[in-house]
């Protein structure tokens, strides 16, 4: 007798979610309709104002929901680094940082899609994905920059601030472009590992953040 395998019972809001997802990821925010998103997820159109409050609302949702992941294992390693009062090392910090980053962007499927709906976002409506990327990061972000000030007192928080936003480009293109430094290294640089890139990625960060600041570099070639 043929054994009948269960589908799983998708609710009409979670059917709008990962039709959204896919179809922000293939064409962007503008290139899809709320009709587009509610006929690939055999719904009815309403229903994408009934939970969402519309297509932003929606698309919020999708990207909220690859971030919470992401938010809380950074907050699990910086808060492991850190328990019983310890001070973490500077490369502990931008390990707690980087690695989740990483991971998240190239070890899945869904990791990877997302990593495409932001570069389409960015450059089809960066404010949106500003907006997007405010809400959901820059209470977590001032947690970083607080403990990067402690490894780095020859700093000031507006270097830190600087230093962090160079990181998240880097991260930010890694992500999206994981292969590019494939080509160019003829296969001698493979990013197909996240934990050995990110390895690289604290190193070169790291010694980012010890260089001197602005104002020392300053004074430093007036002498």
């Amino acid at each position: 007798m043929k054994k009948t395998v269960a589908k799983p019972n998708f609710s009409s809001r979670d059917k709008l979610i990962h039709s959204g997802e896919r179809l922000f990821a293939e064409r962007g925010f503008d290139g899809v309709s709320v009709r587009d998103i509610a006929n690939d997820a055999k719904v009815n159109s309403a229903l994408v104002g009934y939970y969402f409050r519309g297509k932003e609302g929606l698309l919020a949702e999708v990207y909220t929901r690859h971030c919470e992941p992401l938010k809380r294992e950074r907050a699990r390693m910086l808060a492991e680094y850190t328990q019983n009062g310890r001070t973490p090392s500077l490369e502990e910090v931008l390990e707690a940082f980087i690695r989740p980053s990483l991971q998240a962007g190239q070890g899945s499927a869904e990791g990877r899609s997302f990593s495409r709906l932001r570069a389409i976002l960015s450059a089809e409506n960066s404010s949106l994905l500003e907006q997007l990327v405010a809400q959901n990061f820059d209470d977590t972000n001032r947690i970083f920059v607080d403990s990067l000030c402690k490894c780095v007192p020859h700093l000031t928080r507006e270097d830190v601030f600087w230093r962090l936003h160079f990181l998240l480009g880097a991260i930010y293109y890694t992500a999206i472009g994981p292969y590019r430094i494939k080509t160019l290294s003829k296969g001698k640089c493979d990013p197909s590992d996240p934990v050995a890139t990110a390895e690289e990625l604290i190193l070169y960060a790291a010694a980012g953040f010890r260089a001197p600041g602005n104002g020392q570099n300053t004074r430093r070639t007036a002498k």
